[in-house]
């Protein structure tokens, strides 16, 4: 609770969304808006149960806030359902009125002091499509070394070494919607859901820093290309691991310096989160202040931002996860951040 210390007293801001008019397309095209969330003092999240033309949905004329606030620019992302409203600075605790040409309803929204938000792939998440993961496998086929399973719905650990990669990338959301201080961050954790286990015992999966750049392949079946990511190397017969398919091999390399990320090791050598699996057809969540530490580093330090290495720790039994690719989106692999929406001097 220590991180809420001083933001307990801070008045929501209110949003009142009132939407009419006739501008988007004809009345029986018009896709229902389903909400609108604030997501920052100068960001708001139009979500709609339909694809939107983008011509209509970026004309900052379609759109009004009053009073006293501006609507700056409007973005569709790539969903085609989401419209992102770029706003000057909206005022704690004050009532406003948004206008949507074209669509019926209202909807009452609320800034809150502390947000929540998701990265992924797919309508489910706030920010998708910022994701890439990948398994590196070991074989006992020298010829499936130079592979790696980038494209399979699956990330698999198991005790003979294969190991899988998930990156998210945040700069450019975050920077976005206005949350550019690391410090605004009070809490981050990744999900991840396991579709088989191998073995009824109860199994550890923990997660370390990436220290060197990657590139996710693009499947298992073909061999990787050049600067693809192999159980050799990360940026195939450029770097090498120092021991494939990738180690942590000196204390200190934690991933807290620049320093750390200069090509000398591989992964961090220290352990951010661990959990604990024994069953499969559930979710599981790392969630540590050390992932926290993890996120608001790499706010600050965007290119070093190379995501997390899962390994299998005292395993006897594969372990398989859904991936990216996976086409149930509900076990997709994902990212949650929660954040101060405001910075107080």
């Amino acid at each position: 609770m220590a991180a809420f210390k001083g933001f307990s007293h801070c008045i929501a801001c209110t949003l009142f969304i009132m939407l009419a008019g006739s501008v988007f397309c004809t009345q029986a095209e018009i896709p229902k808006l389903l909400k609108a969330i604030p997501l920052s003092q100068t960001a708001i999240q139009l979500r709609f149960d339909g694809k939107l033309p983008a011509e209509s949905a970026e004309n900052v004329a379609n759109y009004q806030i009053t009073p006293d606030a501006e609507i700056e620019d409007a973005l569709l992302d790539n969903r085609e359902t989401r419209v992102l409203l770029f706003t000057s600075p909206l005022a704690a605790g004050k009532t406003y009125q948004l206008t949507v040409s074209g669509i019926e309803s209202s909807l009452n929204v609320r800034l809150p002091v502390v947000n929540e938000i998701t990265f992924g792939t797919g309508e489910s998440v706030t920010f998708s499509g910022t994701s890439q993961d990948t398994s590196l496998l070991v074989e006992k086929n020298r010829k499936m070394r130079n592979n790696n399973a980038g494209a399979e719905p699956t990330l698999r650990c198991t005790p003979s070494g294969t190991v899988f990669f998930v990156a998210f990338e945040l700069y450019d959301a975050l920077e976005d919607i206005g949350i550019r201080e690391p410090t605004q961050v009070v809490a981050a954790s990744l999900r991840l859901y396991a579709q088989a286990c191998e073995t009824p015992s109860k199994q550890t999966v923990l997660l370390r820093r990436v220290l060197l750049p990657w590139r996710e392949g693009r499947g298992l079946s073909e061999r990787a290309e050049e600067n693809e990511l192999t159980y050799n190397s990360p940026l195939h017969r450029n770097l090498p691991w120092n021991k494939p398919p990738a180690q942590a091999m000196l204390e200190g390399i934690n991933g807290d310096r620049e320093s750390d990320y200069n090509g000398s090791e591989d992964v961090a050598h220290r352990v951010d989160a661990m959990t604990e699996i024994q069953q499969a057809g559930k979710l599981y969540i790392w969630e540590d202040e050390l992932i926290t530490g993890a996120v608001q580093f790499w706010m600050a330090n965007p290119d070093y931002n190379y995501g997390y290495l899962f390994a299998l720790r005292d395993g006897n039994g594969p372990i398989t996860f859904a991936s990216k690719e996976v086409s149930d989106e509900s076990r997709r692999p994902i990212l949650t951040i929660r954040y101060r929406t405001q910075v107080t001097e």
